[in-house]
């Protein structure tokens, strides 16, 4: 079967579309990439991308490179991003050949990506499936509030003509099921959900903390979304409690507001920043922390996923504290792995970080319960096994 794959990020970048499809290649599947420069997220194209690079085989996968402008802070310089990928990946399937058996669209932000697959899918009569892994138009309500927006509109009815054109979408998180029904007019039988998986070498190494602090370690991206001012204002709460800390690994739009808030707070002595740091290096962090912290805003419906840094807090063991809803609290409360309150319970979340510090021996099953689940749900093979499935019966043209 000859698979093109449309994303707008693949390696060197960090998604999970790398393994994906060097996975798909390894299993004899015919898999070329139509991707864009990396430059994810700095928007900083190296050197070497930018001379070459444009068409290559990487571990059994073909990979072509669209032209792309880096992406930069801003909504105009994203927009640009996002543009340039699209018009220029649109210009590279038409003079595709005829003969991709399937297309396979892993969908992050920005939906925008999926019109070039659309486009193919529709010439040559081909089905497309599409793997959701951000909310659209939900995403966009970090620039645009108002659904009334002329602009948010347009998006919407964008979005709904892409989805609404797969013959199968797969959702990364339970809770984007009623929103595609709700809000796109999807059938429940056209959806199906697969998690992200994580790093299973976690799962063998021991991360016990060998120091009598209490460390609450958050690792990820530090944006709007994530709510980690309203994690600051809980931390601000139990300042008074001793023997504890939190760590704040990753970077992000809202890094010098929360270095500010510490500052003018005074918490300096609790509340510790480390920056973007790479994969090698989280080891240290997990052996670093007690418990892990997640938190989403839930002010849209992007707030209900499944942070993939849940499955990596599960396979190294980790109890976790979470202030956030939809399917991240049902995973939380379902695998015994941690406490969790609602999105935004700042109080909430106060006090059962003061219970973990004063109390940690009650959550001494927390770290086990948590790789029993992961084990059973979000190893590798589970979740390709199940992606592999939904492509063999797409093809095979058994599902409509």
């Amino acid at each position: 079967m000859k698979i093109l794959v449309i994303c707008q990020y693949y390696y060197p970048e960090n998604f999970q579309i790398t393994p994906i499809c060097e996975q798909l290649a390894n299993d004899k599947y015919d898999v070329t990439v139509l991707t864009g420069f990396p430059n994810y997220p700095l928007g900083i194209i190296p050197e070497e991308y930018k001379r070459g690079h444009r068409d290559e085989i990487i571990n059994g996968v073909h990979v072509i490179r669209c032209n792309e402008i880096g992406r930069k802070k801003g909504a105009i310089y994203l927009a640009l991003n996002y543009l340039s990928y699209m018009c220029s990946a649109l210009r590279k399937v038409e003079k595709f050949p005829d003969d991709f058996d399937l297309i396979f669209v892993y969908q992050l932000s920005p939906v925008l990506m999926a019109i070039p697959g659309r486009r193919y899918a529709k010439r040559h009569n081909v089905p497309m499936l599409l793997y959701c892994c951000d909310l659209w138009p939900e995403s966009m309500k970090m620039y645009i509030k108002s659904e009334r927006n002329v602009a948010f509109k347009l998006i919407k009815r964008i979005s709904t003509g892409i989805y609404q054109s797969a013959q199968r979408i797969i959702v990364q998180s339970m809770s984007f099921i009623p929103y595609f029904q709700m809000t796109h007019g999807i059938s429940e039988d056209k959806l199906t959900y697969i998690p992200a998986f994580a790093d299973e070498t976690y799962l063998t190494q021991d991360f016990t903390p060998d120091n009598d602090t209490i460390d609450f370690v958050f690792l990820g991206n530090l944006g709007i979304a994530q709510n980690l001012i309203a994690v600051l204002e809980a931390v601000n709460k139990i300042r008074d409690v001793s023997g504890f800390k939190v760590h704040f690994v990753g970077d992000g739009s809202i890094l010098n507001e929360m270095k500010q808030f510490v500052e003018k707070h005074r918490l300096k002595s609790k509340v510790f920043f480390y920056g973007r740091r790479p994969v090698k290096e989280m080891p240290k962090f997990y052996k670093l922390a007690d418990a892990c912290l997640v938190s989403l805003k839930a002010d849209n419906a992007t707030g209900l996923t499944l942070p993939t840094k849940v499955q990596g807090y599960m396979a190294a063991g980790k109890p976790i504290i979470g202030m956030i809803d939809g399917t991240a609290k049902d995973v939380i409360e379902e695998s015994g792995c941690g406490i969790c309150v609602h999105a935004g319970d700042v109080n909430g979340l106060a006090e059962i970080m003061k219970d973990f510090v004063i109390n940690n021996w009650n959550y001494r099953d927390c770290g086990n319960n948590a790789r029993e689940y992961f084990k059973c749900n979000f190893r590798r093979d589970i979740v390709l096994n199940k992606l592999e499935t939904e492509i063999n019966l797409l093809y095979g043209g058994d599902l409509s």
